[in-house]
């Protein structure tokens, strides 16, 4: 995997990067403002980071686990009165549902933007966090004439360790917001204030808005 910028970061950890609850919160608002839809399906997470209360999971996850799988025990309030449930294996491999979202692992971006793309053909419509790199190749390539919209925030957005709680330390990049539809080809842009998802929460989610 090319590195996004040189840094400090542990090259274990590059790979991670969970999303925070105020750019899910943006996500949200911005994918039912403009497609009528909600999330239903996380499909990249973990029990920890789940943003949706039906997530996949991926393979090696579970290798990854100590005995008695101590990750189950959700940290962040948040995530426990989400109480995500695992609904499958590997995002790659599965069908997506209409209403899916999408933070993948930085070295399988171009496998989960693919994977969007054959969705978003179907009808299925979802949203992606991505690093912000219009001039590299994978955006040019995947993104750049396919997105339906590109959502540029006004900063960065931080995100959390693996356990869902932790400040992930060394951000230094930038992010975008990439809606998925199937009508979705000529890829315009927009900007959008961060946190202006707070203001449009509805159900469980005012409820987490309070503790994240």
């Amino acid at each position: 995997m090319a590195h996004l910028v040189k840094s400090k970061t542990v090259e274990g950890a590059k790979n991670k990067w969970a999303t925070r609850w105020n750019c899910f919160f943006d996500a949200q608002f911005l994918f039912r403002r403009d497609t009528g839809k909600e999330f239903v399906l996380d499909v990249a997470a973990e029990p920890q980071t789940a943003k949706v209360n039906r997530f996949y999971v991926a393979p090696d996850w579970i290798n990854e686990q100590p005995s008695g799988f101590p990750s189950l025990k959700l940290k962040h309030k948040a995530a426990q009165l989400l109480n995500p449930v695992c609904v499958g294996f590997d995002g790659l491999q599965g069908e997506w549902e209409d209403g899916w979202w999408c933070n993948p692992p930085f070295d399988l971006k171009f496998e989960f933007l693919e994977k969007a793309l054959e969705q978003a053909r179907k009808g299925r419509d979802g949203m992606m966090l991505l690093p912000h790199e219009e001039l590299t190749t994978w955006w040019l390539d995947l993104v750049e004439g396919y997105a339906t919209m590109i959502y540029k925030p006004d900063g960065r957005y931080p995100f959390y360790e693996t356990d869902g709680h932790t400040k992930k330390q060394g951000v230094n990049f930038g992010s975008a917001l990439v809606l998925f539809t199937e009508k979705g080809l000529q890829t315009p842009s927009m900007r959008f204030n961060r946190k202006v998802g707070r203001t449009h929460l509805t159900g469980i989610y005012e409820q987490i808005a309070k503790v994240a």
